[in-house]
């Protein structure tokens, strides 16, 4: 019993669910903390760095493997069709508006790293092996679920004129998706 609470108090215990409690906490009692917007973009760019840099460094010291490239077909290949199946479903059953229900569909297909971080460290702690390359993995993964859900936003815009045609430029252009790919 012990070692399962050790467990948990390990889990909690990290910086990243640490600031998600006080972002609750700060919310709950309705608080006038926040991030200034400088701040905010420096600390989403340098995590999108951060997650590019350590996947391609995962994928540079396993080296390109069967195993390893059906793994990221997959996780590709999901990334891109989960948004267009949550888009549908979060239009019907949740009645969103178009271009809130392309934002959370965007978040459905793309991985949490929070989720992802707490998965492997539970797994490194009970001693489970599992493929480095997962972070690899992990980053593939971000981009085409950004892709998708910015295509969907585009297309349900209300502009006629401008989905008329895949916004090519805007969508690679888009600074998220550079630093990642």
């Amino acid at each position: 019993m012990s070692a399962v609470l050790d467990t948990l108090t390990g889990n909690l215990m990290v910086p990243t669910i640490l600031f998600f409690v006080l972002g609750l906490m700060a919310a709950f009692v309705r608080s006038d903390l926040s991030i200034p917007e400088g701040a905010a973009k420096f600390m989403s760019l340098y995590l999108l760095l951060a997650i590019g840099f350590k996947g391609g460094h995962s994928l540079a010291e396993h080296g390109l493997r069967s195993e390893l490239l059906v793994a990221i077909l997959a996780g590709l290949l999901l990334s891109f069709l989960i948004p267009f199946l949550a888009f549908v479903l979060l239009r019907v059953m949740a009645r969103l508006d178009a271009m809130n229900a392309a934002a959370v569909a965007g978040h459905y297909g793309s991985i949490s790293i929070v989720t992802f971080v707490a998965a492997t460290s539970l797994l490194e702690l009970s001693g489970v092996a599992f493929d480095g390359y997962m972070v690899a993995v992990a980053a593939s993964m971000e981009v085409p679920a950004i892709l998708s859900a910015l295509w969907i936003a585009h297309r349900y815009s209300g502009d006629r004129e401008a989905t008329s045609s895949v916004p090519a430029r805007e969508l690679f252009a888009n600074g998220s998706v550079l630093l990642l790919t």
